[in-house]
Parts: C-alpha cells; sequence; structure tokens
C-alpha cells in the first residue's frame, strides 16, 4: 500500500490528504476541493486549493454626491418667503448658509437651500440655481383652432411667439411679465420646460403647457396651486 501523500499550504497549514488504495482512483478528502478532485488519478494535477486566500477586493461604482441647489436672491426677497416657497424651516435656512441676521440679504445672493434636492429632482447639467418660486395655475394648448385660431394650412402654425416650433415636452406659454420668454422652468410634476409662446389668457403666473393631441390637453384640465421654479441662467 503507498503512503498517503500531503498536500500543505504554506500560508494557512491547511492539509488535503491524498490516499491512494489499490485498484481504485485517487480519492481527496479536503475542505472546500471541487468534487472532480476525486476523479484525478495523479496526485500532482491537484491543485493547491487554500480557502484563507485574501479575495480580490470587489470594484464598486463610485458614488457621486448630488449636487446642492441654490436659490439667487431678488428684489422683494425675505428669508421667512425663500423658506416658505421651499418648505424649509427658516432656522435650517439660516444655519446651512450662515447667516446671522434674516433682515440682511443682498440682491444677486445665492443661498443654498437644505434637502430640496430630492424634492426637485433637476436633470443633469441642468441649472442648479433658482431665482424665482412660483405658485401657478397650469393649462394645456395645441397648435390648433381650437387654441389659437390657426389651422394647418396657415404660415404660423405651430409656430411661438419667439419664433420656434411649439414642441411637446419643451414648449410652454407664459406671460412675459411674470416668466421672461426663453427662460427654463421645473415645473413639479410636469418636468423642465422653457418660456416660448405667450397666450391672450395666459396672465400672472399662469402657464399654459403645450401638446400635440387634443384630447390630451383636455384630460390635462386646470391644475391649480402648482409649484414653479424659474432656473438662473448663470450657475
Amino acid at each position: 500500500m503507498r503512503q498517503p501523500r500531503f498536500i500543505v499550504c504554506l500560508f494557512c497549514l491547511f492539509t488535503v490528504i491524498v490516499s491512494v488504495m489499490p485498484g481504485t482512483a485517487l480519492q481527496a478528502y479536503a475542505y472546500g476541493l471541487p468534487e472532480e478532485a476525486s476523479n484525478w488519478s495523479d496526485p500532482t494535477e491537484l491543485p493547491m486549493y487554500c480557502p484563507c486566500r485574501v479575495p480580490e477586493p470587489e470594484t464598486t461604482d463610485e458614488v457621486s454626491l448630488p449636487e446642492p441647489l441654490y436659490y439667487q436672491v431678488t428684489p422683494g426677497d425675505t428669508l421667512s418667503k425663500i423658506a416658505r416657497d421651499f418648505n424649509i424651516s427658516l432656522p435650517s435656512l439660516m444655519a446651512l448658509n450662515g447667516v446671522a441676521d434674516p433682515r440682511r440679504l443682498t440682491i444677486g445672493q445665492r443661498l443654498q437651500i437644505p434637502d430640496a434636492v430630492a424634492a426637485i429632482p433637476l436633470p443633469d447639467g441642468q441649472s442648479k440655481t433658482i431665482k424665482q418660486v412660483l405658485s401657478s395655475t397650469l393649462t394645456a394648448y395645441t397648435a390648433g383652432v381650437e387654441s389659437t385660431g390657426k389651422s394647418a394650412s396657415h404660415p404660423q402654425y405651430g409656430i411661438t411667439y419667439s419664433g420656434s416650433k411649439a414642441e411637446e415636452g419643451r414648449t410652454i406659454a407664459v406671460d412675459p411679465a411674470i416668466i421672461p420668454l426663453g427662460s427654463t422652468v421645473y415645473i413639479d410634476g410636469v418636468g423642465i420646460r422653457t418660456a416660448e409662446d405667450t397666450g391672450s389668457a395666459v396672465r400672472g403666473a399662469r402657464i399654459d403647457v403645450f401638446m400635440d393631441d387634443v384630447s390630451q390637453a383636455i384630460h390635462f384640465g386646470v391644475k391649480r396651486n402648482v409649484k414653479v421654479y424659474v432656473l438662473s441662467e448663470n450657475a
């Protein structure tokens, strides 16, 4: 009878006992060895298996923190009004921005808004500075006769006041005295839109959202007290 051979891991003294019996295949007894080891007839073919090997570190994608959201102070703003607009507490707003006296604000000053990124999910690459917050009434309109009085054969059919072609998912009609044409806005529950058009019934904080389909525009209905955030161009 041949004596058992021992394969020893020098790092952990893990022992693999290989026993060869006459007329039988090689049998391997070791914790963690693959099952096919019992079919190997040559001990030299057995791998040096060491369960104490240090595993390769797993590679994980780097988690990037969301960009902070800012508000740009405009004439007539107060810290209390800004806190109400973003539904945050006045002390948290003051603490985050190191404001000791809430009565002292500077036009153009940028204030970081605490915990607002989750509530206002602006897309990557979009300006993270807000210069105006409105509570608006939303309606919807189309390029057709029912909204503009123009048929598809009209040369100005589908053309906005700013000269661009109206596009669903981008175009809104506004009162330029409240939201300047060309402004990018984030509408709560709607998303990012661009102020490209006007309308005879669009006055004050009201916004008309452009849609291609008449039935879809009718189904949109009237939505009141919707938060609208006008984004700063310089951010």
